[in-house]
């Protein structure tokens, strides 16, 4: 009885563990933001900062056009979500609920391509945006990734769970494929949507390579790019770039908390669709 009891205490403990690993470095950065400067590196850490240096907010986010820059990345993470949503939907659509021939070596092909680094495409992609002169531009930020195999293999996944009988149905009363999508398709797969959503917008969110080589305007860089440059100042403090840090994960974590039920619900049911 007791070992039993033990062995359903490990996973607990296991995640317990996993959390508070995961939650160490959020507090400490969300301490450091709002300590003075001589107290970021005192041995032993000081978990409480010293006072409410809300300063540093002020000095860090005036320090460049950060406001900008959160909109860049707010605008290129909304429409690389749009893109996403809108061709994983319909790609997954058509490979759970069409039968023809080649569908399930297409879709190999699709889920093969999450093994190729994006660092392999970086130069090819880059010499094809530079010819359709896209550099220094929103199209050549946000079209090239928007495209998500990830994003397929969700919606496939879900959607392979809908009755074929209920889109039949839809098709006997007279609905076009592009009037099933939207009104019977989308409200369906709200919670895989969620997931599809959110992974797409924390990728967009976070990236650095892909803006770093495609824009050199000021006015188009995201949130990643202008917080690497104000690290790279040579005045720049640990207390005002964690300012900066929170600044810019505090849009990722609403995001999560609005979405979190659906997101959840998305990847559970995702995986118990066989194709």
């Amino acid at each position: 009885m007791i070992k039993r009891h033990a062995l359903r205490l490990l996973p607990h403990l296991f995640l317990g563990i996993s959390t508070v690993i995961t939650l160490v470095p959020i507090i400490w950065m969300i301490s450091t933001s709002l300590k003075s400067p001589e107290h970021v590196f005192t041995f032993p850490i000081e978990w409480l900062p010293d006072g409410l240096h809300f300063e540093n907010y002020v000095q860090a986010l005036s320090a460049r056009p950060f406001f900008l820059y959160l909109l860049n990345s707010v605008l290129a993470s909304s429409i690389s979500v749009l893109v996403t949503v809108i061709v994983s939907s319909a790609a997954g659509y058509g490979l759970a609920q069409f039968r023809f021939f080649g569908r399930d070596v297409l879709f190999i092909i699709v889920l093969s391509t999450i093994m190729i680094p994006f660092e392999v495409i970086a130069v090819p992609l880059y010499l094809q945006v530079f010819q359709w002169g896209w550099i220094d531009s929103y199209a050549g930020l946000i079209l090239p990734t928007s495209l998500s195999a990830i994003g397929i293999f969700i919606m496939r996944q879900y959607l392979m769970g809908v009755p074929r009988d209920l889109i039949e149905s839809a098709r006997i009363d007279g609905a076009s494929e592009l009037q099933i999508l939207p009104q019977i398709i989308w409200p369906l797969s709200v919670p895989a949507i969620s997931a599809v959503a959110i992974f797409t917008f924390v990728s967009t969110w976070n990236s650095y390579l892909w803006p770093l080589l495609v824009i050199n305007n000021d006015a188009y860089r995201t949130l990643p790019l202008g917080m690497a440059l104000y690290e790279n100042q040579l005045t720049v403090t640990y207390n005002r770039i964690m300012a900066v840090a929170v600044f810019g994960a505090v849009p990722l974590v609403l995001l999560f908390i609005l979405l979190q039920r659906n997101f959840i619900k998305g990847i559970a049911l995702t995986g118990l669709k066989e194709g």
